[in-house]
């Protein structure tokens, strides 16, 4: 299966943005910025799909966003003070891959991998690693199913950002991120382990249960951006 997508969207300033003063960071204060217009996203991706002996599919997709008037944290009018401002281009591209295969025995392997990079244009024309782009994530997940009874062990990861890929506007944040062995702030890798399952007791009524974090990490997303991957479709049922 080939596919090819393209899409434009917008996003327009909420409450905080136009009218909220907060603390971003130590020694700096966040203030309205009554003058802000919507962000446009201008989306492509295209990807390929297969499936070899209903045994094994695999699918691969690269994609591109390109942020016009993108909305940023940026230093404002005087010294400390910052606002969000549009800035003049944003950009996020990535690949993003999967792997599903079928077991014997009602068994079952899937991975779901996402690698990407992004940069933001600063008002001197310099490139910024980009706050819209998130380190490489992923899933895998390990699956049975028998009769009425449907259990599965998952992991969630995401890589580390070092310190020199931060966003600049980012850097200075030592109070919401981890410290490296030079004092620096960086988000460290981390991943967690869960597992859940389903009984079917008749048509009308399930039971579940699952726990998550088997592991007890200590962990922190880098940014709260939903995973993008292409549908994949379950080709086993």
């Amino acid at each position: 299966m080939l596919s090819a997508n393209f899409g434009t969207a917008f996003r327009a300033p909420n409450v905080d943005d136009v009218g909220k003063v907060f603390d971003s960071k130590s020694g700096s204060v966040v203030v309205p910025n009554p003058d802000l217009k919507p962000e446009y996203a201008y989306n492509a991706d295209l990807g390929i799909a297969k499936v070899f002996g209903d045994i094994v599919k695999v699918d691969i997709t690269g994609y591109y966003t390109s942020l016009k008037n993108a909305l940023v944290r940026r230093d404002f009018k005087l010294n400390q003070v910052q606002a969000i401002q549009n800035a003049a281009v944003a950009y996020v591209y990535g690949i993003q891959a999967g792997v599903e295969v079928k077991l014997p025995k009602g068994f079952r392997f899937s991975t779901d991998l996402n690698f990407q990079k992004g940069e933001d244009e600063l008002d001197n024309g310099e490139a910024s690693p980009g706050r819209h782009s998130s380190p490489f994530f992923g899933v895998s997940r390990f699956n049975y199913k028998a009769n009425k009874l449907s259990m599965e062990l998952n992991v969630n990861f995401q890589g580390k950002r070092d310190f020199e890929d931060l966003p600049d506007d980012e850097k200075g944040k030592t109070e919401i991120y981890a410290l490296d062995e030079n004092g620096n702030p960086y988000s460290p890798a981390w991943y967690t382990l869960n597992f859940n399952a389903l009984y079917k007791l008749t048509d009308t009524f399930d039971v579940s249960g699952g726990i998550e974090n088997l592991t007890d990490q200590r962990y922190r997303p880098y940014i709260l951006t939903p995973f993008r991957f292409s549908g994949i479709q379950d080709f086993t049922t």
